[in-house]
């Protein structure tokens, strides 16, 4: 699935009671059948039948498509489980499920993107579901904690995740093959990467890439062994603020020589397809791709794309990203079978398949041999890529607070005040502790209030 920005709506906090006892179940994650461990989970002709519901957010009539060839291959197994499958478009998602918390009937099957998810537990809504884990009803036999700690809090994992994705730099073979230059390896340096740009310079006719983002600052401060925000998320969590002015400095230093695309170029892009780097514009496609991202990429340049981390990565920086998590309602009548639903959609062979990594490619060490003849060789580029960042990079940071959208905007203000030679990094540095201190300050409180 092509990963985009969802808009994070006024989450209604609720405590919800959530004494449920937890059931266990097992899912063969290769036959994709089901062996009950509980009377409640009987698959037989002779059980009664039962309806979930789930919820997700769609970005297209595909991602509908995917989701609901899941649900038909799950009811093919299991026939007395039926799901109700409920979607909603953009901005409606994040203000449906407030709705559906608010009036207690969240469903039981609720996916949700890594930057709510703490919210959900925080506030109760989700079930542990360490007991299903524990018995093997969700399969995770030989996969790294990594995959699951955005949904983990003390000790108790709340939501699977769906499927693997990564910040990757794009890179154009035959443009660099042009220029003499080395494909980057996994401990590509930043000197090399400018070094780089200036021998791409030479061949004439593009840029060498794109400014760096919000994302490449936080995975800059990641190489330090640091984070934007503090543990309580109520600060950033940086004391150095040589480390904004030494990232900007380079930028400036790039764009002096003309090593990057223009500023007003990049403030024009209007969609995925339409960067600098899918337009043949630039040799690397350093704006914040994700791995997924690789068939937008190739189908707008007719030809298969390098991926590559960061430079500076090599020790740390990267991490992987689930695109969506699916948890259960705390509030669900049919948690067994809710658990038996999400191991199949993640774990189920034939699933994965129908998937075809629509939503990430799946992590699962069985799952991913199991298809790996039937990936394309794109995709086979992008697994070798995610074993790459899991193999180099460091678990994912928590999610943002609740007011990281308005730290996001100021930082691209200031971005572009300094790329506009406005201020200078240094101002920029100064001018970013100071706002973003008085914006996490009060999140912090406002979330401490409700």
């Amino acid at each position: 699935m092509v990963v985009i920005k969802r808009a994070v709506g006024i989450f209604i906090l609720l405590i919800l009671a959530a004494a449920l006892a937890a059931c266990t179940d097992y899912q063969d994650t290769e036959t994709g059948t089901g062996h009950s461990r509980l009377s409640s989970i009987e698959t037989s002709k002779e059980s009664e039948p039962i309806t979930l519901r789930m919820t997700y957010w769609a970005s297209s009539q595909l991602t509908v498509d995917k989701n609901d060839a899941v649900i038909r291959l799950f009811e093919e197994t299991y026939p007395n489980i039926r799901i109700k499958a409920e979607y909603f478009w953009g901005d409606a998602y994040s203000g449906s499920l407030a709705v559906m918390a608010a009036s207690n009937s969240l469903p039981d099957v609720i996916r949700i993107d890594y930057s709510n998810i703490s919210r959900y537990i925080d506030k109760g809504l989700l079930l542990p579901l360490n007991d299903y884990i524990d018995s093997g009803a969700i399969d995770l036999e030989g996969v790294s904690p990594m995959h699951h700690a955005g949904a983990t809090k003390k000790g108790k994992t709340y939501a699977l995740n769906i499927g693997n994705n990564a910040l990757v730099m794009f890179y154009n073979p035959a443009l660099l093959a042009k220029a003499g230059v080395a494909a980057p390896g996994p401990d590509y340096t930043w000197e090399q990467y400018e070094e780089d740009l200036r021998a791409l310079k030479q061949v004439g006719g593009v840029y060498g890439d794109t400014h760096l983002t919000f994302n490449h600052f936080q995975i800059w401060l990641r190489q330090h062994g640091l984070t934007l925000y503090n543990e309580k998320q109520d600060g950033l969590g940086y004391d150095d603020d040589g480390l904004f002015t030494t990232f900007f400095q380079r930028q400036l230093r790039l764009q002096q020589e003309e090593l990057t695309t223009p500023t007003a170029l990049e403030q024009n892009v209007r969609g995925l397809d339409d960067g600098p780097f899918p337009r043949g514009l630039s040799a690397f496609g350093g704006l914040s791709y994700w791995s997924n991202h690789i068939d937008i990429m190739e189908k707008q340049l007719g030809f298969q794309v390098g991926l590559a981390m960061y430079p500076g990565s090599g020790e740390g920086g990267m991490y992987i990203k689930p695109s969506f998590y699916h948890g259960i309602a705390s509030t669900s009548k049919h948690p067994d079978e809710a658990a038996l639903f999400i191991n199949f959609y993640t774990n189920n062979m034939e699933a994965a398949k129908s998937l075809n990594g629509y939503f990430g490619l799946p992590y699962h060490p069985r799952v991913i041999e199991g298809i790996k003849g039937s990936l394309s060789e794109t995709q086979r580029n992008v697994l070798a890529y995610l074993t790459l960042v899991e193999r180099k990079g460091n678990p994912i940071d928590p999610p943002q607070p609740s007011v990281g959208g308005e730290v996001s905007s100021l930082y691209s203000s200031l971005h572009n005040e300094i790329l506009f030679g406005r201020i200078t990094p240094e101002e920029g540095a100064t001018r970013f502790r100071n706002e973003a201190a008085v914006i996490l300050k009060r999140g912090a409180v406002e979330s401490y209030n409700n």
